[in-house]
């Protein structure tokens, strides 16, 4: 009963919040006609900041796969007002870890055993707390090093009624305005995040990966620790090194930043267009610098297989955009599926600049208001669902060109995958 009271509050929370957004815009709008330019342009960013900062309380609030959502849409910069990917950004950092008495319940009810049984040591702090699950770090009783993901016990039961609800709101807001229709963004959200409840898919898709790329020297994907895998605990090897945005140790580790930039890019690269898996949930967390510039990708829940007429398009919008051919993108935008207001070959590169460009640091906040600008004044108005996760991974290659400093931008150093695929 307490739990069907839980539920239904939970429920009512999100549909109250989606109202408060949804009128609150109205009125904006409503307002907006009747100021000049400047002024009107200042209300909806004032409105954009109010009602971001309410998406973020409610995800770390609610959690699950709000926080997941939110992590997700703050990566997009194609689809979302600046205001939104700046504050939905700060749900990377933002999940508490459950206490050890629940990690040490579901690892012994999964695998029917005592902990001191499975393993020589357990640390009862965690390495990291995501949206659906955190990683503790253990040692086997054979003296590997390894990494223990246990999946939060409540988590299966929310994301089914979190998915349910933000279909509904999404629906019924897609067909209220339909400027601003997002189902396909949600459709691929919903397909896509209850694959990561399964652990035992997870270390297939591991498995899979680390195969793919082995014979690239400048990338590492964990093994998977056989018998030490069930639907929700996945044991990998423990891999040592610096995050992404540890700066001091990631330099100390990888100094040739532009080479660094160029490893990152060229495992998604070969992920994307020759081998048509990747992962596709790329925030910095799941990168790990590793010394002489090598880099280990960690975290393969979210892994996406792209069809192979997907794949050749994509390497088409590469090659397209690497080479500044107008033509050639809307060739490519055609075969996909995407579809932007103006097709123009000098908006669309304008369009492109803004998606595939990395992004400066220290942009200022003029610099940041011409480039929101130029994206309402040419939109992507449609993309198919294959491509939403792609454009996680954009977003991430964005990021770190631009904070490592790379020459070249993602597309550039893309290209060499783009023809590899394009050459079959």
């Amino acid at each position: 009963m307490f739990e069907t009271v839980r539920r239904l509050r939970r429920s009512a929370r999100v549909g109250r919040t989606a109202a408060r957004i949804y009128f609150g815009y109205k009125r904006t709008q409503r307002r907006a006609r009747k100021l000049p330019p400047d002024a009107a342009a200042a209300a909806w960013e004032a409105r954009h900041e109010e009602f971001a900062e309410t998406l973020y309380r409610l995800a770390t609030d609610l959690r699950g796969l709000y926080i997941k959502s939110g992590q997700f849409i703050g990566t997009r910069t194609d689809l979302l007002p600046e205001a939104y990917t700046r504050s939905l950004s700060r749900l990377q950092d933002a999940v508490p870890p459950h206490p050890f008495g629940v990690v040490r319940a579901t690892i012994e009810d999964q695998f029917g055993a005592a902990l001191e049984d499975l393993f020589a040591r357990f640390d009862e702090e965690p390495l990291a707390s995501a949206s659906l699950a955190q990683v503790h770090r253990a040692q086997l009783p054979d003296g590997r090093e390894v990494v223990v993901k246990v999946q939060y016990p409540e988590v299966a039961g929310l994301v089914r009624l979190d998915v349910r609800n933000m279909r509904t709101l999404v629906g019924i807001v897609a067909r209220l305005e339909r400027n601003f229709d997002f189902r396909t963004v949600v459709n691929e959200i919903a397909s896509q995040v209850p694959l990561e409840l399964d652990f035992e898919r997870e270390a297939e898709m591991t498995r899979r990966v680390r195969q793919n790329l082995a014979h690239l020297p400048g990338v590492v994907v964990p093994a998977v620790v056989d018998g030490y895998v069930r639907p929700k605990v996945l044991v990998t090897e423990y891999v040592d090194g610096a995050r992404l945005l540890d700066a001091a140790r990631r330099d100390a580790h990888a100094p040739d930043r532009a080479a660094l930039a160029q490893a990152i890019t060229s495992a998604y690269g070969h992920q994307i267009m020759v081998d048509g898996l990747f992962q596709a949930d790329p925030h910095p967390g799941n990168i790990l610098v590793l010394p002489g510039g090598r880099v280990a990708l960690l975290d393969f829940g979210l892994t996406k297989e792209l069809p192979e007429a997907a794949r050749r398009g994509f390497a088409r919008l590469v090659l397209g955009t690497a080479n500044r051919d107008g033509e050639t993108i809307i060739a490519a935008f055609r075969e996909l599926g995407v579809r932007v207001r103006n097709e123009d070959p000098e908006a669309i590169l304008a369009t492109l600049a803004i998606l595939f460009e990395p992004r400066p640091i220290d942009a200022g906040p003029r610099e940041l208001r011409e480039r929101n600008r130029a994206m309402r004044a040419n939109p992507v108005e449609q993309i198919p669902g294959d491509l939403v996760l792609l454009g996680r991974v954009i977003g991430l290659l964005r990021g770190v060109c631009a904070s490592l400093g790379a020459p070249l931008s993602p597309m550039q150093m893309l290209r060499p995958y783009a023809e590899q695929a394009l050459s079959r």
